[in-house]
């Protein structure tokens, strides 16, 4: 039987096509960490936690790992995460997070093993495919009015056949932010522009304004309106008519205070796979929803399929910002939804294959200007409340 025989981490900056705004400045890359999991027969498994730079600490839980089974993931779990949920010394939403590349990682090298799609591994397929919508936001040299957002919608509709759309508020004025919603809705049609997100832009007055603006066109999501979920909770019960989702996994707020409905997060979030449906059954249970997170370099891409693919509750798109980026780590290449779904892929494990050249130059990229981008690739904190 094999065992681990190494861990490795590569810190990335994945390059936006062109950088978008939204309420906290202008993004021009993300960082990324790709981990590889090999074991003593020379078989490697990919993981990813797109968390910034967790190189160190990947590496640090790796090295407890080394002599373990890839089956063992209790006890690799135990080594690496606090049972408890949190540390006094260490950071243990951080451990989490590098523990969950670790573990999607074991997975993929268990499936790679077998000569099987990951989806088997993790109790069968359900779908064949999987939805994503199609993303949009203001961008430096692209879109730059919201009438720009418009055309590239409408150009998007008609080139991939997109048929929901997903994007940023809390950039522009409120009036003129409204005024672009309802002509993607005259121009997409009734039910397309299914969630929007604000990133915490608003005061609860505006945000109480845009929520009743948003259900006349006949959007029902708005994500993270204003800076807290208790903000959140207060337009609740003001009656606003509108679902609000956020990327905390706030699953025990959601049941007992009604606040979140839905859930946006990725795999390492949640510590990996098995904890990821864990949660999953948990807000099926509690009829919260539940869709993935955007931004990653194409590994947990992947991981989003398999998972989706294996669990017959996750049945809203997820995000996507494929379209928005310009590298992606995988040979197979950038990721493209048709008809706003991608299919699941059948090969072993994830099914995809690091791309060494494109990781090292995203990893160039991110050792010459730093985490995010850095304030020379088109990031700027300009976070405003509106």
């Amino acid at each position: 039987m094999s065992s681990i025989a190494s861990v490795r981490a590569t810190a990335i900056n994945v390059p936006m096509v062109a950088p978008y705004r939204f309420s906290f400045g202008r993004l021009g890359s993300f960082t990324t960490t790709i981990v590889e999991v090999t074991d003593t027969d020379g078989v490697t498994g990919l993981g990813e936690s797109p968390h910034g730079d967790q190189v160190a600490l990947v590496e640090a839980l790796g090295a407890r790992l080394v002599g373990l089974e890839p089956e063992e993931l209790n006890e690799a779990e135990s080594r690496c995460v606090a049972s408890t949920g949190f540390s006094l010394w260490d950071d243990a939403a951080s451990e989490r997070r590098a523990f969950g590349a670790i573990e999607m990682a074991m997975w993929d090298l268990r499936a790679r093993r077998a000569g099987a799609p990951l989806v088997e591994l993790l109790g069968g397929q359900v779908r064949d495919e999987v939805p994503f919508t199609e993303y949009f936001a203001l961008r430096d040299g692209m879109e730059t009015t919201a009438d720009d957002v418009v055309r590239y919608c409408v150009k998007m509709a008609e080139q991939f056949d997109s048929p929901v759309f997903e994007g940023k508020l809390g950039v522009l004025p409120v009036d003129d932010e409204m005024a672009m919603v309802a002509a993607l809705v005259r121009e997409l049609g009734p039910g397309k522009v299914q969630r929007l997100d604000a990133n915490g832009a608003y005061t609860v007055a505006t945000a109480r304004q845009v929520c009743h603006r948003l259900a006349e066109l006949g959007v029902g999501w708005l994500e993270d309106p204003c800076r807290t979920l208790d903000e959140a909770e207060r337009l609740r019960a003001d009656g606003v008519p509108i679902s609000f989702s956020t990327h905390e996994a706030a699953l025990v707020r959601a049941g007992r205070r009604g606040v979140p409905d839905g859930i946006c997060v990725d795999i390492a979030e949640l510590g990996g796979f098995r904890r990821a449906q864990d949660f999953l059954r948990a807000c099926d249970a509690f009829g919260i929803d539940f869709w993935c997170y955007s931004g990653d370099a194409g590994v947990m891409t992947a991981a989003y399929l398999h998972l989706t693919a294996s669990e017959p509750s996750m049945i809203r798109p997820h995000q996507s910002l494929f379209r928005f980026t310009g590298d992606v780590a995988v040979e197979q290449g950038h990721w493209s939804p048709r008809g706003g779904v991608l299919p699941v892929p059948t090969g072993p494990g994830l099914g995809v294959t690091l791309d060494r050249t494109a990781v090292a130059r995203m990893a160039g990229h991110y050792a010459a200007v730093g985490a995010m981008g850095g304030a020379g690739s088109g990031y700027r904190h300009e976070y405003q409340r509106r």
